[in-house]
């Protein structure tokens, strides 16, 4: 990989990836400068994980996020992702133990102080197990076989060990659990998130379509981003599809139930699916795993970004590589260049032959394929839609049109989540009193940011009346300054 240069940060820069980049905030950037660096670099959604650190830690992150974007113009999505009920190991002296092969532990149902004879594990006693029943921690890295039930504990055996560090995952292949999809501390933290306004809430361990709606009771209208990451929620996914506003592929839990190999055909269909459901996608989990330590990636991890990009993921996730590693902005930029790479690829872009998205929005995704279409067809640069709620960008962004596409809106809250949508560039408006104001608006906006040039032919997406919700009605072949639409004259 060539070195990695810090990205201009002008519009036509930042679009020129299409592929959207979501970064985990944690330690490693617990300051307004290591934030901005992030920001900087390339990053697009910052990602607040609720399983670690405490609500201070988050205030002041999601303060730094939004100061940093405001001063440098950009629209950054801030993103919840609540703990759920993954069952997760308690703490240990230092942060960290070792857990030797052969060696026999006691497993403890709380939260709590262990060591490497004793493990708490959060909800153990919601699960049904018997001797021989296997346990995996740290996305299945350690392997441990039941022993071993009574009233005082549950012994087991080491098949595999390693270091398990603070709250790492447990997982019990085979065993059935009763915990509930949204725990006491998820409400606590929902509430939270509602009272300083994050842009999405990704939930975890997503087995049912009632599992959302359960989650939907306390966060109102903003957008659920299922993560699939259970064996259970793979096979529901159709189901999950019909109430989520977007999916996550989580490869580490999901890897820990499905086999490894079944991963990478499990990962294409869930992108697949989502995408042709019209709903977000995400790619996640050890992307640039050995950049938590390396200033540089793998050549394995750069093919699997490279792969998923290819495979039309709207956007690709760094975890601890920027929550707790050593070069969380270099990790950034290394994601930038590869989904760029990729992107380059003239396998880049929606199937032509994949399902449209008629059946959901019918006018609305009419008027985006048409747009795409004729944009694709003509060799257009340039896309420019006008968005109250953000579902005419959404549409564009799944026909994955060759043109850069820059959506209007008059909301913040829109303004901020269209960051997450593939190939998408979200720019602020004004309201418009008529369809001539909003196209000598677009126009004047569009030469001064340098992104059109006078005579150039453009295609613009909208609704008319402006400023009215569900009303993507109306695509316009339109040359910069002239008073009449026309096309490109070759």
């Amino acid at each position: 990989m060539r070195e990695l240069q810090r990205p201009v940060r002008g519009y036509r820069d930042r679009m020129r990836r299409k592929t959207k980049i979501v970064a985990t905030l944690g330690p490693a950037v617990d300051s307004e400068q290591g934030i901005r660096e992030l920001i900087e670099a390339g990053v697009n959604v910052a990602r607040f994980n609720f399983s670690h650190g405490d609500h201070d830690d988050h205030r002041r992150r999601l303060a730094w996020v939004k100061e940093t974007a405001d001063e440098l113009g950009l629209p950054i999505a801030t993103l919840q992702d609540i703990q759920g009920r993954k069952i997760r190991v308690g703490t240990f002296p230092g942060g960290r133990v070792e857990l030797v092969t052969d060696s026999t532990v006691s497993l403890v149902s709380g939260e709590g102080e262990g060591d490497a004879q004793t493990l708490h594990v959060a909800y153990l006693d919601s699960v049904d197990l018997e001797p021989g029943a296997r346990v995996l921690c740290s996305d299945g890295v350690i392997a441990l076989e039941v022993v071993s039930v009574g009233s005082h504990g549950t012994e087991a055996r080491v098949i595999q060990g390693g270091e398990l560090l603070d709250h790492k995952g447990a997982a019990f292949p085979g065993s059935s659990t009763t915990t509930p999809v949204i725990t006491p501390k998820d409400e606590d933290d929902l509430r939270f998130g509602q009272e300083l306004g994050f842009d999405f809430v990704a939930a975890s361990f997503i087995s049912s379509a009632d599992d959302i709606r359960k989650i939907r009771q306390h966060v109102g209208e903003t957008p659920i981003i299922a993560k699939i990451e259970s064996a259970l929620g793979y096979r529901n996914l159709d189901d999950i599809l019909t109430v989520a506003d977007g999916v996550m592929v989580a490869r580490g839990d999901l890897g820990v139930e499905l086999s490894l190999e079944s991963i990478p055909r499990a990962q294409s269909e869930i992108l697949k699916k989502t995408n042709n459901a019209g709903k977000i996608s995400i790619t996640a989990t050890e992307m640039l795993e050995s950049m938590i330590s390396s200033p540089r990636p793998t050549r394995a991890e750069v093919t699997d970004v490279y792969r998923s990009v290819l495979e039309d993921t709207d956007a690709v996730m760094l975890s601890a590589e920027t929550a707790i590693g050593d070069y969380p902005a270099r990790a950034v930029m290394a994601m930038d260049v590869i989904c760029r790479e990729a992107e380059a690829s003239p396998d880049f872009g929606r199937d032509p032959g994949a399902s449209n998205l008629a059946d959901r929005a019918p006018f609305a995704s009419a008027v985006a394929q048409a747009s795409v279409d004729t944009s694709n067809r003509l060799g257009l640069d340039t896309i420019v839609a006008f968005t109250e709620t953000g579902s005419t960008a959404r549409l564009l962004s799944k026909y994955r049109p060759r043109a850069d596409v820059y959506a209007y809106t008059t909301h913040d809250g829109t303004y901020r989540r269209m960051a997450l949508y593939g190939g998408i560039t979200p720019l602020p408006s004004r309201a418009h009193q008529s369809t001539d104001d909003m196209l000598s608006f677009t126009e004047k906006d569009l030469l001064e940011r340098g992104i059109a040039t006078q005579g150039e032919a453009v295609i613009m997406v909208a609704g008319t009346p402006p400023n009215i919700r569900a009303t993507t009605n109306l695509m316009k072949l339109h040359r910069v300054g002239a008073t009449t639409s026309g096309l490109p004259e070759h």
